[in-house]
């Protein structure tokens, strides 16, 4: 997801730049302009891991990026630049899932149903996006996923962003210091910068 997420902000942020006839400063000095960002997209093929997921992508009409549009999108980078410099720093985005009834982009649920405090409002109960009670049992909430999978995925999607990506862990109120470590350490292993 985030590798074609990362395509077409690149490719937009070309856009622009043809557009208005300018780069970022020090464009000329940074990996677009010699072409080491696009390296690891057009030297190795990246597609869904499964069938489910390609699925997914086309349901959806999405395009998914092949080396051939990664080594164009360079040709032109390489001609044009690019007008900004950082396209992607995903925030957390909790609260504003819960107003729009959607996930909260690549992090688990909290809860499958969660209490939050509302201003004057009071107490609102928030359930999971599209969770009924017919498909209740395939919600895991952050606490039942643990920390290994939520890097995992993290670290999936971090090689793609440029700037960063907002990471909390969940632990049961009967975590040690040991297990805060332990998941230090895996997130370090795995190249996430920050929790």
């Amino acid at each position: 997801y985030f590798y074609t997420v990362a395509y077409h902000a690149i490719r937009a942020s070309n856009l622009l730049a043809q557009e208005r006839k300018a780069s970022f400063y020090g464009f000329e000095r940074s990996t677009y302009a010699t072409g080491e960002y696009f390296t690891k997209y057009v030297e190795k093929e990246w597609k869904p891991r499964t069938e489910r997921v390609a699925a997914l992508f086309a349901d959806a009409g999405v395009h998914i990026p092949t080396q051939d549009d990664w080594r164009e999108l360079a040709a032109l980078v390489a001609e044009h630049g690019l007008y900004n410099q950082n396209l992607q720093a995903v925030p957390p985005t909790g609260s504003i899932s819960y107003i729009n009834h959607s996930t909260s982009s690549i992090h688990p649920i909290a809860s499958k149903i969660e209490i939050r405090k509302e201003g004057k409002i009071g107490r609102v109960y928030y359930p999971a996006p599209f969770m009924t009670n017919d498909n209740l049992e395939y919600y895991q909430d952050a606490y039942e996923i643990g920390f290994e999978k939520i890097i995992d995925t993290y670290a999936e999607a971090t090689q793609h962003v440029d700037q960063g990506l907002s990471l909390t862990l969940f632990f049961k109120d009967t975590a040690t210091t040991r297990d805060l470590n332990r998941a230090q350490i895996y997130a370090w292993k795995k190249g996430i910068k920050t929790i």
